[in-house]
């Protein structure tokens, strides 16, 4: 299960943010929104965008890991002080959602499974609609609101979750003798 990415108007999906400036010479500092920090290094160009700006694209110069930090030291073309490098704290990196990295057969990305009705897999009956995902570590707990209004959880296990269909809207689970009682 990949975390969730927030998609912009134009479906583009937030895989990194700006969080501050290091130094005086334009570096700035790249913090990863995505499971696949890796792809940055193969990254040449990044959309920034941020709220009340058009979005740009800009040239990646130097991309290095922050030792012993969860962030990226990144410099771009043309931006070689601090104070432009500040202008651009705040923006977001993102990717059309094509260019999102490829999932293998039995991942989905958060926001193509929430809203999937939830079926029964022995009875037929809706279950409800999955409406949210935790991330626990060891694994994904889904959040089903029920018609009543009940939020109940299932884990995101192979032996709960049966069929998970994104282009018919349907998730065919079974769920724990017990679970829900």
């Amino acid at each position: 299960m990949s975390k969730k990415s927030e998609v912009s108007s134009e479906e583009r999906v937030i895989i990194g943010k700006i969080v501050g400036v290091h130094g005086v010479t334009g570096t700035m500092l790249l913090f990863p929104l995505t499971d696949f920090p890796e792809r940055f290094f193969k990254m040449k160009k990044l959309t920034l965008e941020k709220p009340g700006v058009p979005s740009q694209t800009v040239n990646v110069t130097k991309l290095v890991p922050y030792e012993g930090k969860d962030t990226f030291f990144l410099q771009i073309a043309n931006v070689s002080d601090r104070t432009l490098a500040e202008s651009f704290k705040g923006s977001f990196v993102t990717v059309s959602k094509e260019e999102r990295v490829e999932l293998s057969e039995d991942e989905y990305w958060i926001d193509d499974i929430v809203g999937l009705k939830v079926i029964d897999n022995a009875t037929g009956t809706e279950l409800g609609v999955l409406q949210e995902v935790l991330q626990t570590g060891s694994n994904d707990v889904y959040l089903i609101r029920t018609e009543d209004g009940q939020i109940r959880p299932i884990p995101a296990i192979a032996e709960v979750i049966n069929t998970v269909d994104t282009q018919k809207g349907v998730m065919l689970v079974t769920v724990p003798e017990g679970l829900w009682d």
